[in-house]
């Protein structure tokens, strides 16, 4: 008799925060622990998690991502170019892709970069180092390759067709190709491009001077004594520089363009030829800035913020208190617009365009430093008061809400409507208007419609079928 009065195997069971399984077309939710234990799937994405231990999501194109360690150690694939990233900082980092030229290319690095290489189908990008020892290496920072023994002891870099030699880096060294230049730091050192610039320091950083542009009919001209006084000088344009960065002012009457500053307070500028724009700035109190395609103000430097970007295509306005508001509107290529509004730590909210939305509550997404999605699936267990999403599955909408400990679930999907309270109960809406409800652990349930009546019990409730293969 006990037996007969439980739910089915496979079907809905909500008695959060132990355990809950939710389904729908398309759709089914399974998590324990209040959501520390979580799986979920939408069409033929899925995701599992372990909070904050690790979450891995597999997406509908094939892509993988994973996380664990509070997102200290991360992997991501892409199946188009067959990209994989994975890191576990700080001991190690590997990132393997094909380029568009179809050749795989690999690095690697272990060890806070004491160890690192690489590698290429083609053997043009294999490179090797044990930090400080001996190593090679290839497309690091701006080299495109180096080459180093017993560090600082001897250093060599090449920049496309530029070599550079150091011994005892930074002190002695020398350069040879398409530069050409030697310095003995910090007494004396050169540097010489044909038709592009010469420069010298002597006692550096106390003097200074370089002749740029030298292709152009006016190049410009610098010198600095340092910390006393600079100047910079091209056709009609000049500047000077006293007490370095601190006084400073310039102006090109050709174009219009003036600017003068008491760094790091005050600063007025407006004009140009090229890149017309004018900023003004008095710190803390307020800034100003505007070009063709940006214009911002901030109050209160750095708390208030208001700004505009028109890129053509995608336009973009945003109004921010830091760290505590953000409403932003970013209007896409295709047309799609999508807010984000942030008041952190207690609500985010985002909606692109007219089906895709999500509201969360509490939100420790922070615009910049971290993401939102990230943090809900790595934490968002313990934290996480409300969500409220709306996603396209094979251009079908599904709605899905959930309460802190998954205390109230409900769920929308292909015509079908689902929510439930765990000990409550529940109801169920068919796509044809039937309604099932389900009440105190699933022991009294009925159905409404011209066959309606009273159903079979399903201890612990709500017993629904499984729907998430419709």
């Amino acid at each position: 008799m006990g037996c007969a009065s439980c739910a089915s195997p496979g079907a809905e069971l909500h008695v959060a925060p132990i355990f809950s399984r939710h389904t729908g077309p398309n759709y089914q939710h399974a998590e324990s622990l209040g959501g520390i234990m979580q799986y979920h799937r939408e069409g033929d994405a899925e995701r599992w998690s372990l909070q904050p231990a690790f979450y891995k999501q597999n997406h509908d194109n094939g892509a993988v991502e994973a996380a664990f360690a509070g997102g200290l150690g991360y992997y991501d694939y892409e199946p188009e170019t067959e990209h994989t990233y994975s890191r576990l900082l700080p001991l190690y980092s590997y990132n393997s892709e094909i380029r568009p030229d179809g050749v795989r290319d690999t690095d690697w690095s272990a060890l806070l970069w004491l160890l690192g290489g690489g590698s290429s189908s083609d053997d043009e990008e294999n490179y090797f180092w044990v930090f400080p020892f001996y190593g090679t290496g290839k497309d690091f920072l701006t080299y495109d390759e180096f080459k180093f023994i017993m560090f600082p002891f001897y250093l060599e870099s090449k920049q496309k067709d530029r070599l550079a030699y150091h011994y005892l880096w930074p002190f002695f060294g020398y350069t040879e190709g398409s530069e050409t230049g030697w310095h003995a730091w910090p007494f004396y050192g050169e540097a010489n491009v044909k038709d592009r610039y010469n420069r010298f320091y002597a006692m550096w950083p106390l003097y200074t001077q370089s002749t740029d542009n030298l292709d152009k009919k006016y190049p410009r001209k610098a010198w600095m004594f340092f910390p006393f006084i600079g100047h910079t000088q091209q056709d009609d344009y000049n500047a000077y520089t006293i007490i370095p960065p601190i006084f400073g002012w310039a102006n090109r009457p050709s174009t219009g363009y003036s600017s003068w500053q008491l760094w790091p307070l005050l600063k007025f500028e407006n004009g140009g030829k090229r890149d017309e724009h004018e900023l003004q700035r008095v710190l803390p109190f307020w800034t100003h800035f505007k070009n063709e395609q940006t214009e911002y103000s901030i109050f209160m430097w750095p708390f208030f913020w208001s700004r505009k970007d028109d890129y053509g295509r995608t336009k973009r306005e945003s109004k921010q208190l830091v760290p505590i508001f953000l409403w932003a509107n970013t209007t896409h290529p295709d047309g799609t617009v999508t807010t984000d509004i942030r008041l952190w730590p207690f609500a985010g909210y985002t909606k692109r365009g007219d089906l895709e939305h999500k509201l969360r509550v509490l939100d420790l997404g922070m615009p910049g430093l971290f993401d939102s999605e990230t943090m809900a699936k790595s934490v968002g267990a313990f934290y996480q008061l409300w969500l409220d999403r709306k996603a396209l599955v094979d251009d079908k909408p599904i709605h899905e809400k959930r309460a802190f400990l998954n205390l109230y679930h409900s769920v929308e999907s292909a015509g079908h409507s689902r929510w439930s309270i765990p000990v409550l109960g529940g109801q169920w809406t068919e796509p044809n208007g039937i309604t099932h409800s389900s009440w105190i652990f699933g022991l009294i349930r009925w159905r409404s419609g011209d066959d309606g009546g009273f159903e079979t019990p399903a201890f612990p409730g709500p017993g629904w079928p499984d729907l998430s293969q419709q």
